[in-house]
């Protein structure tokens, strides 16, 4: 019987799949190169052991739901902390202003998790 849909465990999972290092490394890499989409990729493991899971027709329609939330929000955020990387270090008061963006790319890559989550719990 799947489990009931929750965003904030999603989160919590997603967060502590992506707190393993290699994997990090491996996902990062394929973020860049490939273009893989972390949050969903980690959404639907989640999904899985949830009991909810999503087959290539129903990660289309994620992907699909979710790409203007992406590519207007989340990837420039993204681009954005890391034009900042360089131009930060060192620099204590412009660090905290990176640190803010961070923090913005981080809770719109939670607003996708909620997005998600509506979607799955409305299928």
């Amino acid at each position: 019987m799947p489990l009931p849909i929750d965003a904030d465990s999603a989160w919590a999972a997603i967060g502590a799949l992506y707190a393993d290092p290699a994997l990090q490394q491996t996902l990062l890499r394929r973020q860049d190169d490939e273009g893989l989409d972390v949050v969903l990729h980690l959404f639907a493991q989640w999904a899985t052991t949830q009991g909810h899971p999503l087959g290539d027709a129903a990660l289309e329609e994620a992907r699909t739901l979710v790409a203007p939330w992406r590519n207007e929000v989340i990837a420039p955020l993204r681009a954005l902390r890391r034009t900042m990387k360089p131009m930060t270090a060192g620099a204590a008061g412009l660090e905290a202003v990176r640190d803010q963006v961070k923090a913005a790319e981080l809770a719109a890559e939670r607003a996708q998790v909620q997005m998600l989550c509506n979607w799955l719990q409305a299928r």
